[in-house]
Protein backbone atom coordinates (compact mmCIF):
# COMPACT_ATOMS: atom_id res chain seq x y z
CA UNK A 1 0.00 0.00 0.00
CA UNK A 2 1.63 3.11 -1.29
CA UNK A 3 1.91 6.21 1.42
CA UNK A 4 0.35 9.23 -0.53
CA UNK A 5 2.98 11.88 1.13
CA UNK A 6 5.82 9.64 -0.73
CA UNK A 7 4.22 9.54 -4.10
CA UNK A 8 3.27 13.61 -3.66
CA UNK A 9 7.09 14.15 -2.57
CA UNK A 10 8.11 12.56 -5.54
CA UNK A 11 5.81 14.77 -8.18
CA UNK A 12 7.55 17.68 -5.99
CA UNK A 13 11.00 16.46 -6.90
CA UNK A 14 10.32 15.55 -10.55
CA UNK A 15 8.77 19.23 -11.03
CA UNK A 16 12.06 21.14 -9.53
CA UNK A 17 14.07 18.89 -11.99
CA UNK A 18 11.98 19.90 -14.59
CA UNK A 19 11.92 23.60 -13.62
CA UNK A 20 15.69 23.25 -13.30
CA UNK A 21 15.89 22.26 -17.18
CA UNK A 22 13.64 25.06 -18.22
CA UNK A 23 15.82 27.50 -16.22
CA UNK A 24 19.18 26.69 -18.33
CA UNK A 25 17.10 25.85 -21.90
CA UNK A 26 17.36 27.67 -24.81
CA UNK A 27 14.29 28.26 -26.93
CA UNK A 28 13.17 25.69 -29.64
CA UNK A 29 11.80 22.38 -29.36
CA UNK A 30 13.25 20.76 -26.34
CA UNK A 31 12.19 23.88 -24.13
CA UNK A 32 8.46 23.40 -25.61
CA UNK A 33 8.76 19.52 -24.92
CA UNK A 34 10.05 19.97 -21.54
CA UNK A 35 7.22 22.82 -20.59
CA UNK A 36 4.75 20.85 -22.15
CA UNK A 37 6.06 17.27 -19.85
CA UNK A 38 5.92 19.98 -16.86
CA UNK A 39 2.32 21.56 -17.39
CA UNK A 40 1.02 17.99 -17.67
CA UNK A 41 2.52 16.80 -14.43
CA UNK A 42 1.50 19.64 -12.38
CA UNK A 43 -1.86 19.84 -13.87
CA UNK A 44 -2.27 16.20 -13.09
CA UNK A 45 -0.42 16.26 -9.54
CA UNK A 46 -2.73 19.39 -8.66
CA UNK A 47 -6.34 17.94 -9.44
CA UNK A 48 -5.03 14.99 -7.21
CA UNK A 49 -4.19 17.03 -3.89
CA UNK A 50 -7.39 19.41 -4.68
CA UNK A 51 -9.84 16.64 -5.09
CA UNK A 52 -8.07 13.75 -2.82
CA UNK A 53 -5.81 15.78 -0.08
CA UNK A 54 -6.91 18.85 0.29
CA UNK A 55 -10.30 18.01 1.56
CA UNK A 56 -8.80 15.49 3.73
CA UNK A 57 -6.61 19.22 4.96
CA UNK A 58 -9.45 21.38 5.38
CA UNK A 59 -11.13 19.08 7.60
CA UNK A 60 -8.32 17.76 9.84
CA UNK A 61 -6.03 20.35 9.96
CA UNK A 62 -7.56 23.78 8.97
CA UNK A 63 -9.68 25.40 6.63
CA UNK A 64 -7.16 28.14 6.24
CA UNK A 65 -4.23 25.90 5.23
CA UNK A 66 -6.41 24.12 2.28
CA UNK A 67 -7.56 27.77 0.80
CA UNK A 68 -4.15 28.69 0.79
CA UNK A 69 -2.84 25.84 -0.76
CA UNK A 70 -6.33 26.25 -3.48
CA UNK A 71 -4.53 30.27 -4.25
CA UNK A 72 -1.25 28.96 -4.80
CA UNK A 73 -1.99 26.15 -6.87
CA UNK A 74 -4.16 28.77 -9.02
CA UNK A 75 -0.44 31.05 -9.19
CA UNK A 76 1.09 28.05 -10.39
CA UNK A 77 -1.35 28.08 -12.98
CA UNK A 78 -1.27 31.61 -14.41
CA UNK A 79 2.53 31.09 -14.37
CA UNK A 80 2.20 27.95 -16.50
CA UNK A 81 0.25 29.91 -18.70
CA UNK A 82 2.27 32.96 -19.08
CA UNK A 83 5.58 30.05 -19.62
CA UNK A 84 3.63 28.54 -22.49
CA UNK A 85 3.08 32.57 -23.44
CA UNK A 86 6.36 33.02 -23.08
CA UNK A 87 8.02 30.19 -24.05
CA UNK A 88 10.36 31.29 -27.09
CA UNK A 89 10.18 34.85 -25.91
CA UNK A 90 12.85 37.25 -23.69
CA UNK A 91 11.58 37.28 -20.33
CA UNK A 92 10.83 33.27 -20.42
CA UNK A 93 13.76 32.79 -17.82
CA UNK A 94 11.92 35.41 -15.31
CA UNK A 95 8.87 33.51 -15.27
CA UNK A 96 10.29 30.12 -14.70
CA UNK A 97 12.18 31.81 -11.43
CA UNK A 98 9.00 33.26 -10.30
CA UNK A 99 6.89 29.76 -11.03
CA UNK A 100 9.93 28.19 -9.43
CA UNK A 101 10.20 30.27 -6.11
CA UNK A 102 6.27 30.28 -5.76
CA UNK A 103 6.34 26.21 -6.26
CA UNK A 104 9.36 25.93 -3.59
CA UNK A 105 7.45 28.13 -1.46
CA UNK A 106 4.65 25.76 -2.01
CA UNK A 107 6.33 22.56 -1.80
CA UNK A 108 8.11 23.60 1.44
CA UNK A 109 4.60 24.22 3.30
CA UNK A 110 3.48 20.75 1.91
CA UNK A 111 6.19 18.64 3.06
CA UNK A 112 7.34 20.71 6.65
CA UNK A 113 3.97 21.51 7.90
CA UNK A 114 0.28 20.08 6.13
CA UNK A 115 1.63 16.39 4.96
CA UNK A 116 2.88 16.04 8.19
CA UNK A 117 0.18 17.17 10.22
CA UNK A 118 -2.63 15.33 7.65
CA UNK A 119 -0.71 12.14 8.37
CA UNK A 120 -0.88 12.56 12.06
CA UNK A 121 -4.08 13.03 12.31
CA UNK A 122 -5.39 10.48 9.45
CA UNK A 123 -5.73 6.40 10.93
CA UNK A 124 -3.59 4.26 9.01
CA UNK A 125 -6.45 2.87 6.84
CA UNK A 126 -7.52 5.81 5.98
CA UNK A 127 -3.77 6.97 5.07
CA UNK A 128 -3.38 3.88 3.57
CA UNK A 129 -6.48 4.63 1.38
CA UNK A 130 -5.78 7.71 0.68
CA UNK A 131 -2.52 6.08 -1.37
CA UNK A 132 -4.28 3.78 -3.29
CA UNK A 133 -6.95 6.44 -4.69
CA UNK A 134 -3.45 8.73 -5.90
CA UNK A 135 -1.63 6.19 -7.25
CA UNK A 136 -4.76 4.78 -8.99
CA UNK A 137 -4.99 8.78 -9.81
CA UNK A 138 -1.85 8.60 -11.34
CA UNK A 139 -1.86 5.77 -13.35
CA UNK A 140 -4.83 6.88 -15.10
CA UNK A 141 -3.74 10.41 -15.85
CA UNK A 142 -7.05 11.99 -14.80
CA UNK A 143 -9.09 12.15 -11.60
CA UNK A 144 -12.66 10.00 -11.90
CA UNK A 145 -14.16 11.30 -8.75
CA UNK A 146 -13.10 12.55 -5.39
CA UNK A 147 -12.24 9.97 -2.71
CA UNK A 148 -14.81 8.88 -0.14
CA UNK A 149 -11.99 8.99 2.92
Amino acid sequence: MPDPVVLLKKDHREAEAMLKTLAASKPGTRRRSTLDKLDAALRLHMEIEEADVYPLVNRLVGKEEAEEAHIEHDLARDGLAKLHELVDEPGFGAVVAMVTAGIKHHVKEEEHEMFPELKQKLDRADLMALGDEVQQAKKRGRRRQPSAV
